[in-house]
């Protein structure tokens, strides 16, 4: 299994390297440059930026600045994905993990006059 990191703020893009354990709190299997120690173990950066107790990398604030960024769009960062994209277009950019939402009447429809 690989780290499910996810690196990058407006494309994000999967870290490939081997996993060599698991966040102690949400579960994502890790790296080990993407493992943050702390009081509960080891965590993934978007965990250990939430949580009290965990050592700020560069990671972590990379976490930080993500979440502060796709917040206003509503999105849910959790696992790293950000909300923003739809369904649709995460399939499109070869992101099958994204989370799938079902469809809302303000969706953009490009084919929509």
């Amino acid at each position: 299994m690989n780290c499910q990191w996810q690196l990058g703020l407006l494309l994000m893009r999967p870290c490939d390297a081997p996993a060599a354990g698991s966040c102690g709190l949400c579960g994502r299997a890790l790296c080990m440059a993407h493992s943050v120690p702390g009081p509960s173990g080891m965590a993934c950066p978007q965990c250990a930026a939430s949580h009290e107790g965990y050592d700020e990398t560069e990671d972590t604030e990379m976490a930080e600045n993500r979440d502060a960024y796709y917040r206003p769009y509503g999105a849910a960062i959790g696992y790293g994905q950000a909300g923003f994209f739809s369904a649709m277009d995460s399939r499109a950019m070869n992101r099958p993990t994204a989370p799938l939402r079902p469809a809302r009447s303000d969706d953009y429809d490009a084919m929509e006059t």
